[in-house]
């Protein structure tokens, strides 16, 4: 599988299972800053832990690597149909991704000028570190890092002083960082509506901590619920920044007067982290392709049920840093093995068609060596694909530490008498939990 879509599919996944913790069990309570450290990390885990190589931490001794490649029809007429229009799949979605991607990338740095700009036409003055910037239109109070945006010229000196004590709390706390953070996740995650809640959830954290600091301030309660009720009516600049007047009033007049939640919620929220981490590691795990399973001196892909057999060979593969290329590139790999490997006449008379799965070492020089059938159809078949297997060019070798190393690959080749054009061919790659560095 395409290694960018594989970290979206784990990466969507590990959010959208993270952020289900938070909203079945936490979202409720009143320990708003455990929450928003809870999102926080929500969010920091399903981004990066797909990127560590956790399975490479794991150390078991007797494992061989083998890393399966992406299936090759071959046909009497080389009908190459399937496989192109599977490819063509992959590459739509991955401009449709990208595309996306732009997109929210441009409206990201156009909302950070859109700032900078009203900063520039509006008159700035310093006060206790922080920089209050006057703005002449009617935008609701609203501040970003440690700029506070406010119209001063439409509210009381009474009010403003909450409005300013409430978006102090907003700098203090640093909750603009939060903010970039999600914005980026949204960017990465454009297409999963859990990017967009978590956004979401940060914010309405953040608007319960600076009302509950607020009212910690000595401001009477009655008459802060007016003043946000009364600040409903400004504009939002844009979704970067903390406002005063952010919607979902209601459920902020009702958190001001809510009970504290009690003991019981912080060890939910106690336990509720361990659980996060224990399943950013388990999505973390399956780095860039699942596991292979070994049983009986058998490695099989768990999904496909290859007999993976490594009979005597005394090799055993580590995983990589870098895994290795075909010059050229895959398709060129593809387009290769297409064009020469031919289906037997005898296979044709005989209507023989199904997998043959060829395994195969890339040396540390590249050269492709231990050339063999795992499993095979006969009548011809198996001989041919080891024949053009054997025709490669050199690779470019796979490296770990900056070290080239030995590493085995298996490819599917499926001879097929009939194509139909449903018909899908996986295109997975699996790899075992690393072995020891052979030695050469």
């Amino acid at each position: 599988m395409n290694m960018l879509l594989f970290y979206l599919i784990q990466s969507s996944v590990g959010l959208g299972t993270l952020f289900g913790v938070y909203w079945i069990f936490l979202r409720r309570d009143t320990f708003f800053q455990m929450n928003r450290i809870f999102l926080l990390l929500v969010g920091l885990l399903s981004m990066v832990a797909p990127l560590i190589p956790f399975h490479r931490l794991l150390w078991v001794p007797a494992t061989t690597l083998m890393v399966l490649l992406e299936p090759v029809l071959i046909t009497p007429h080389r009908v190459e149909q399937t496989v192109i229009s599977h490819l063509q799949w992959f590459e739509i979605a991955q401009v449709i991704y990208v595309t996306g991607v732009a997109i929210f990338l441009v409206r990201y740095l156009a909302r950070v000028v859109q700032l900078s700009m009203l900063v520039r036409r509006s008159t700035v003055r310093r006060s206790e570190g922080i920089r209050l910037v006057s703005v002449d239109r009617g935008y609701a109070p609203f501040s970003f890092f440690n700029m506070i945006f406010i119209h001063e010229g439409r509210m009381t000196a009474e009010n403003r002083e909450a409005i300013l004590a409430h978006e102090k709390i907003h700098i203090r706390q640093a909750h603009s960082f939060d903010l970039v953070l999600a914005e980026l996740l949204i960017i990465v995650q454009w297409f999963n509506p859990f990017a967009w809640m978590t956004r979401r959830e940060l914010k309405m954290i953040h608007e319960y901590l600076a009302d509950e600091g607020v009212i910690k301030k000595g401001v009477p309660l009655a008459g802060y619920q007016q003043l946000i009720l009364n600040e409903t009516l400004g504009i939002q600049v844009n979704n970067l920044t903390n406002n005063f007047n952010i919607s979902q009033l209601k459920k902020r007049i009702v958190m001001l007067t809510q009970k504290r939640s009690g003991r019981w919620a912080i060890g939910k929220t106690m336990l509720s982290l361990p659980v996060v981490v224990a399943l950013g590691l388990l999505f973390s795990a399956g780095t860039l392709s699942p596991v292979l399973s070994q049983e009986n001196g058998k490695q099989e892909p768990e999904s496909m049920g290859v007999p993976v057999k490594t009979g005597d060979t005394t090799h055993k593969y580590a995983v990589p840093d870098k895994q290795p290329e075909y010059p050229g590139g895959e398709e060129v790999r593809r387009k290769f093995l297409i064009e020469n490997i031919k289906y037997p006449e005898l296979a044709v008379e005989n209507k023989v068609k199904g997998n043959v799965f060829v395994a195969f070492d890339v040396e540390t020089d590249g050269t492709v060596t231990h050339v063999k059938v795992l499993r095979g159809i006969g009548s011809g078949c198996d001989e041919e694909a080891v024949r053009v297997i054997k025709l490669m060019p050199k690779w470019i070798p796979g490296e770990l530490k900056g070290r080239p190393i030995v590493t085995n690959f298996v490819i599917p080749i499926k001879f097929a008498l009939e194509v139909n054009k449903n018909e899908k061919l996986q295109n997975i790659k699996f790899q075992a939990v690393p072995a020891d560095i052979p030695k050469k």
